[in-house]
């Protein structure tokens, strides 16, 4: 709702990310992906939906505290709205919130170490574990159907290419819950490859088969569909906008996406839905210029979207909306004080309230908000560690330095 903060520019030596990546992967592996520890079901507990919002703070004499600022934390709510409760508490920005399929944890990005970087918690906001540690950062995350992976993007890096060219690329990849098993799918990233787009916003198709995501690899913000590996690329939308954004319906027949006058960040922009070969684009909103609405989210059960909207005031405060599937009954679910948006659905698992994702053989790092003392479990599987470390340095032995362009601004 701002102008963009400054954008900060620092080079990234592999050297030093492989040393603490090593570290990292110790603990990934005594946590052992509490994720794929359960069987996803289709409905195994209540609708509910995690988003981020400052209204908890003040910024004078700023209206609201900025959603991206170091004041966006982690709520949850029933699917109307009633019961917001904050379940993060720290100076830390969490976005980008999805539940998992199963219901018991939630998967959002938030700075580490000057990066963003992927976390999950349970739903009840105790227990903290970081997915990933990538020397470039990782932002928006979306689950796989079993669970067992997640899909992301980096923020903007730049790389030097073998033809000697400096681009600003960003890339997707997947890795499995528990931290292990990172793939690159676009590949922007390898001074090798010709590749130098920027592919952002991945979304999983619920028959795991294939990824919806935006790129401009032609020149223009549209919405791709490739397979789960990175390949068989098809292009779902051509026109002059900008195509953002995309979320699946539940039985994988649609994807709904943003479609803005520009990238820029303050583009007034609208609600689309199409069939999942790009077929039969339709509005869903048609509030007009200069409002903005923004970040779709399909309910599990299929019959609402969720999204943000700042048409309730003129000074461009998001808030969390929702309406039909056919873009009927549209209302807001939050309101002022503060600014709410990227709103992600789930099935809350019906569970002990104050259960924690830890299990034996399991690392989790976390805080308890009424002690803020550190909670952690740790199991034996130390015998494991010796062989990811092995594999990590396999891994990044002989990479290039790269300079990583991070902007602070985090909500896109």
């Amino acid at each position: 709702m701002y102008p963009n903060r400054p954008a900060i520019e620092r080079v990234i030596r592999f050297s030093a990310a492989l040393l603490f990546s090593a570290a990292f992967v110790a603990g990934a592996v005594l946590w052992k992906g509490a994720a794929s520890s359960h069987a996803a079901q289709a409905e195994p507990g209540h609708l509910k939906i995690v988003f981020t919002s400052t209204q908890h703070a003040s910024c004078p004499p700023d209206p609201v505290c900025e959603g991206d600022g170091e004041f966006g934390e982690l709520y949850v709510m029933n699917r109307n709205g009633s019961d917001q409760r904050r379940i993060t508490f720290d100076t830390d920005n969490e976005l980008a919130a999805v539940w998992s399929p199963d219901g018991t944890t939630i998967a959002y990005h938030s700075l580490f170490d000057g990066h963003p970087q992927i976390f999950l918690t349970n739903p009840n906001g105790l227990g903290k574990f970081q997915v990933t540690d990538t020397p470039f950062g990782a932002q928006f995350p979306d689950w796989s159907p079993d669970g067992k992976s997640i899909v992301f993007q980096t923020p903007a890096v730049r790389i030097t290419k073998e033809d000697g060219h400096v681009y600003t690329v960003r890339d997707i990849f997947v890795i499995n819950a528990d931290g292990t098993g990172l793939v690159n799918l676009t590949k922007n990233l390898d001074p090798m490859s010709p590749n130098h787009n920027q592919d952002v916003r991945p979304a999983w198709s619920p028959d795991s088969q294939k990824i919806a995501f935006q790129s401009n690899r032609d020149g223009n913000n549209e919405i791709y569909v490739m397979d789960a590996q990175g390949s068989i690329l098809r292009r779902l939308t051509l026109d002059l906008k900008s195509d953002e954004a995309p979320d699946w319906s539940p039985d994988g027949s649609k994807i709904v996406f943003q479609k803005k006058d520009d990238p820029g960040l303050y583009s007034p922009s609208q609600i689309w839905v199409m069939n999942a070969d790009g077929a039969d684009p339709m509005a869903l909103t048609n509030t007009g210029s200069p409002l903005r609405n923004l970040d779709p989210a399909w309910s599990p059960d299929g019959k609402k979207i969720a999204f943000d909207s700042d048409r309730d005031n003129t000074q461009q405060i998001r808030q969390v909306w929702v309406m039909d599937a056919d873009g009927m009954n549209q209302k807001s679910l939050t309101s002022l004080p503060g600014e709410s948006g990227h709103a992600g659905w789930g099935w809350a698992a019906d569970a002990d309230e104050d259960a924690s994702i830890a299990q034996p053989g399991h690392l989790i790092l976390g805080r308890d908000p009424q002690s803020v003392s550190p909670i952690g479990v740790m199991g034996n599987a130390v015998s494991e560690v010796s062989s990811h470390i092995r594999d990590l340095f396999a891994l990044t032995i002989g990479a290039r330095p790269m300079h990583a362009h991070q902007n602070t601004r985090l909500w896109k």
